[in-house]
């Protein structure tokens, strides 16, 4: 077996005094930078924020309220809601209170919420709104709202209550923090136990990585419900910088308004964002395409030497200065990123091209890898050190071994302490240490880690050759015509794939050719950076032969760069995108294999038949 990482201890890392709770590390910071603006939020149009002190002061005033409900030491407390501020203020106010944060995700269906709420035996439960009220009719805890229900609210609890810092209830660090539920691309979800420690020390270490700085402002808009958003609030905490909270539809205006020094991102963000900018170049056309493209591809040579290390050379440096003034600094300001330091990207692979582009235009991407079950990350690329195509080397203070099978396993003090309720599922899963994190991987020559994807999803054809998919739809996706696409054969003779096309493109191109086709059937919605993106078309459409030729052209420039028995032999076009509400996608935007095939069996035999 190989082992990687840490031979960093951790009471080396930064900011290490003691091995302390939560309520501790934001005591400290409140104490450290008082007046800083912890949390800013969105009123209309008008900004509001809470200093650390008012943040510590608030949070206070709740966890007595929650008190004076019953809340004891050990009890679970649900937060079933969007990302807000409020959602911050539950979560400090749960944890000062002495609880247990049980998470769920604003998405889920009635019957997984009631799961998710009964497994974890919640005491008190806070909803967001009425629309999600509803699915809790049969819920048996206390209840409270975020907005007004007809519940009481948690304002309505925080007026006339008092706070004094001897009211913390302060935790172990070995004591269970949170059960994080995982969003599940197969099975149920489970609570993983996450404890103060697992938290803290994930928050040090991953500041060691890629810091912030007292004050400074970064955007939280992905789901708190997992950890991915969550340990980069408790690490701005740990830093004392600003989280300024937005939604995803105002994500880009917020970008324009705040021009932040960092986010997270999954990579369909990220696809979204460059997807908007090519959609453009494609209907302007003419020159401004040529140029753009020209740009691009200087970009990404940028970005490649950038990784190596090496110098742009005089040649490729005066191109990138040309280019970055006829294109780079635009989408800079366009898009809010002039003070950008990263945007990490995690949940899934980001196509290399891609991080390249950014990095190469002055945009800082870097890819990181991690579990529910490490708390958040467990890789993530240096800045100025970033390898796309891996998820970088273990962040100090874990090691991470790489088993026969090809398995990832992880340990250090961001592993779990288990699966709520469930011993057998932690006994599958942790060993001596090790968590077993069912992701296959390997390292390359500088220790950066390379995800190969999950063992589950590994298609092994009935020659008994092992094909990943994510080669294989990477080159798909190299296409601007082409959305998402997953690639099919496990147990079958050879390969074929459904690809969702890019429908705002696919339209564009329906009208050139003069394609009739039913315009009603078309659906939008408000897309990541701001513009309408079609999610559906008239199936048709993507029955009509000139359609089909065009991407039957596609898929041969893909296989080209393919082994012949990773090649697409068959594929289908589908008319409506993966969604979250039809359970083809993970709250995180991962995709869940076995939901697809089963609500696209009928076009996967024929491609079979």
């Amino acid at each position: 077996m190989i082992v990687k990482g840490a031979e960093l201890k951790v009471d080396k890392l930064e900011d290490r005094d003691s091995r302390i709770d939560l309520n501790q590390m934001l005591l400290n910071t409140a104490k450290k930078f008082p007046d800083t603006p912890a949390i800013s939020w969105y009123e209309g149009d008008e900004t509001k924020s809470y200093s650390y002190s008012e943040f510590l002061k608030t949070a206070g005033k709740l966890a007595n309220a929650f008190k004076e409900l019953g809340i004891e030491k050990g009890d679970r407390v649900a937060i079933y809601s969007n990302t807000r501020y409020e959602w911050a203020l539950c979560d400090y106010a749960t944890l000062m209170a002495g609880g247990i944060v049980a998470t769920v995700h604003s998405l889920l269906n009635k019957n997984l919420v009631e799961y998710i709420i009964r497994d974890s035996g919640a005491k008190l439960v806070v909803v967001e709104n009425k629309e999600m009220l509803e699915n809790l009719e049969n819920i048996d805890a206390e209840i409270l709202s975020i907005e007004k229900t007809g519940e009481k609210t948690i304002f309505d609890l925080i007026k006339g209550q008092t706070f004094e810092e001897n009211q913390i209830v302060f935790s172990l660090p070995e004591d269970v923090a949170s059960l994080v539920y995982t969003s599940g691309t197969t099975g149920e979800p489970k609570g993983a136990m996450l404890t103060h420690w697992n938290w803290v020390f994930n928050a040090i270490s991953v500041m060691s990585v890629t810091p912030f700085y007292p004050g400074e402002e970064y955007i939280c808009y992905l789901p708190l419900s997992h950890v991915f958003q969550r340990i980069v609030f408790f690490a701005g905490v740990l830093k004392g910088a600003n989280a300024v909270f937005t939604s995803p539809s105002r994500f880009v205006e917020t970008l324009r308004e705040i021009r932040p020094v960092a986010f997270v991102a999954v990579p369909r963000i990220l696809e979204r964002m460059n997807k908007g900018i090519v959609e453009e170049v494609e209907r302007k056309g003419g020159i401004k395409k040529r140029i753009f493209y020209w740009a691009r591809d200087v970009a990404i040579d940028c970005g490649k030497r950038m990784s190596a290390g090496q110098n742009f050379g005089f040649w490729l440096g005066f191109k990138r200065k040309v280019a970055d003034a006829l294109v780079f600094t635009k989408i800079r300001n366009a898009l809010g990123l002039q003070r950008i330091r990263f945007i990490c990207s995690s949940a899934a692979e980001l196509h290399k091209d891609l991080a390249y582009m950014f990095n190469g235009m002055g945009i800082p991407v870097i890819e990181g890898y991690g579990m529910t079950e490490t708390a958040g990350p467990s890789n993530l690329n240096p800045l100025g050190r970033f390898k796309p195509g891996t998820v970088g080397p273990p962040i100090p203070g874990t090691e991470e071994m790489i088993a026969p099978d090809g398995e990832i396993l992880v340990r250090g003090d961001n592993v779990m302490k288990g699966y709520w309720n469930k011993p057998e599922k932690t006994a599958e899963v942790i060993e001596n240490g090790w968590l077993y994190s069912g992701d296959l991987g390997e390292f390359d020559d500088d220790g950066y880690l390379i995800f190969k994807g999950r063992k589950k999803h590994i298609i092994v054809l009935d020659t008994g050759k092992n094909v990943s998919p994510i080669p294989i739809e990477e080159e798909l996706l190299r296409n601007p015509y082409v959305s998402d696409a997953i690639v099919i054969g496990d147990g079958r003779p050879y390969i074929v794939a459904l690809i969702q096309p890019n429908f705002n493109l696919l339209l564009d191109f329906a009208e050139r050719e003069g394609i009739e086709y039913d315009r009603e059937e078309t659906k939008k919605i408000k897309g990541i950076s701001g513009e309408m993106e079609v999610v559906g078309v008239d199936v048709g459409l993507v029955h009509y032969p000139k359609v089909i030729e065009f991407y039957d052209s596609i898929v041969n420039s893909a296989n080209q760069n393919l082994a012949i028995y990773e090649q697409v032999k068959k594929f289908r076009l589908i008319s409506e995108a993966f969604s979250i509400e039809k359970g083809e996608l993970t709250p995180t935007l991962k995709k869940r294999p076995h939901v697809i095939l089963k609500n696209y069996s009928g076009l996967i035999e024929e491609m079979y038949g």
